[in-house]
């Protein structure tokens, strides 16, 4: 047995993750084993599970997911080079991978006038767990990273407070908006949903559960699944997909990975079996306004970004952020983030750049997992 094949086993041991073989000989899946579990103080009855890492190295770093995803899309950096070092922890968020779910006989919660709310679980209560995980005793975060809906979720945390202790934010796939956003430029790349008063990327849209209804009297509704078929609307090659979540999942990655359709059996049982669809439903609602506001409201993730440049005479007390962005990112318009940079609503930006991963698509950290974990291991380095 060779020393690779030791180092591994042992890595898997210590972790703590039960592997699994499926049926098929081309995928294996596995479950990570929680560290610990916490639950919402908000709802008891949504656990949350936090993952460990076998480094010891500190300061520690806590992993967020995007949406229709769960730690597990993390497995590269738990298990790579930097997590054999770091102190790294990751969570599932509500409605996402081994997390609590709300009850499965309650409907998606509507406002008198029909229109979808969703569920406060999954929206403010994603910005609970995050802040709840960063700062338990024996999680204590001071870096976190987002991937996705888990870059915007950390702003919002960070915004709120929650983040008291935190030193730097990385995030990548993430394209944060506000009130200043820069005119010209969308945060999404196209193709966008047609005939709509809005403007809504079709690929985002699919993660909201989002679809046209012309018995709506929005025009739509947040009721489609990812077993749907892609609407007649959507071009090539995304109506390629046989539906709705194999054309979201295949976006994670670059393309010739998406036209191969070659993708980690993971993501698609992450998107499609383990994700609450309401948890998508309640995104979108949240998304799109229809949330009603709560006793605090979301900050504005631009003022966020401005926010965390300290005193305006020393740089000491600034908190860094590192902006990744994948070469081929389905989703995100590299344009825009350059824009934010150029617009200096950046200002504690890490290495005052957009740091772009060659040949990466939106799961950048999974594609391109050597490159990325050295620029974490670099970032916090920095700090």
């Amino acid at each position: 047995m060779t020393r690779s094949i030791v180092c591994t086993i042992f890595t898997l041991f210590i972790v703590g993750f039960a592997v699994t073989a499926e049926a098929k000989k081309t995928t294996a899946n596995f479950d990570l084993v929680p560290f610990k579990t916490l639950t919402l103080a908000s709802d008891p009855n949504i656990t949350v599970p936090v993952y460990k890492s076998p480094g010891k190295h500190g300061p520690a770093i806590l992993l967020v997911h995007g949406n229709s995803s769960s730690s597990r899309s993390y497995v590269k950096q738990i298990l790579g080079s930097v997590g054999l070092h770091r102190k790294i922890f990751a969570l599932d968020l509500p409605g996402y991978g081994q997390s609590g779910k709300v009850d499965a006989s309650l409907p998606l919660p509507v406002n008198a006038q029909g229109a979808p709310i969703g569920f406060a679980q999954y929206q403010s209560g994603l910005v609970e767990a995050i802040g709840l995980v960063a700062n338990d005793s024996e999680v204590n975060a001071k870096v976190v990273v987002g991937w996705s809906l888990g870059g915007d979720l950390t702003l919002l945390t960070q915004g709120l407070g929650l983040l008291p202790n935190i030193k730097g934010i990385m995030m990548f796939g993430t394209a944060p908006a506000g009130a200043q956003s820069p005119a010209g430029v969308h945060p999404f790349k196209e193709p966008n949903i047609p005939g709509v008063p809005f403007t809504l990327g079709i690929l985002p849209s699919f993660g909201f559960a989002f679809q046209l209804n012309p018995a709506s009297p929005y025009g739509f509704d947040l009721n489609a699944s990812f077993t749907d078929p892609v609407p007649a609307y959507a071009p090539a090659p995304i109506n390629q997909a046989p539906n709705i979540g194999v054309a979201y999942i295949r976006a994670f990655f670059n393309e010739g990975t998406r036209l191969s359709g070659q993708i980690p059996g993971i993501f698609y049982e992450d998107g499609m079996i383990r994700t609450d669809q309401r948890a998508r439903a309640s995104l979108g609602a949240s998304v799109l306004g229809f949330t009603p506001p709560g006793p605090v409201p979301f900050p504005d993730e631009l003022q966020v970004l401005q926010n965390l440049a300290g005193s305006p005479t020393t740089n000491a007390d600034d908190i860094k952020i590192a902006v990744l962005h994948g070469e081929e990112d389905a989703f995100v318009n590299l344009n825009y983030l350059e824009a934010l940079k150029t617009n200096g609503l950046l200002p504690t930006l890490w290495k005052n750049k957009i740091h772009v991963i060659k040949d990466a698509g939106h799961a950048a950290h999974y594609e391109k997992a050597p490159k990325f974990n050295k620029m974490l291991e670099k970032f916090v380095q920095d700090l």
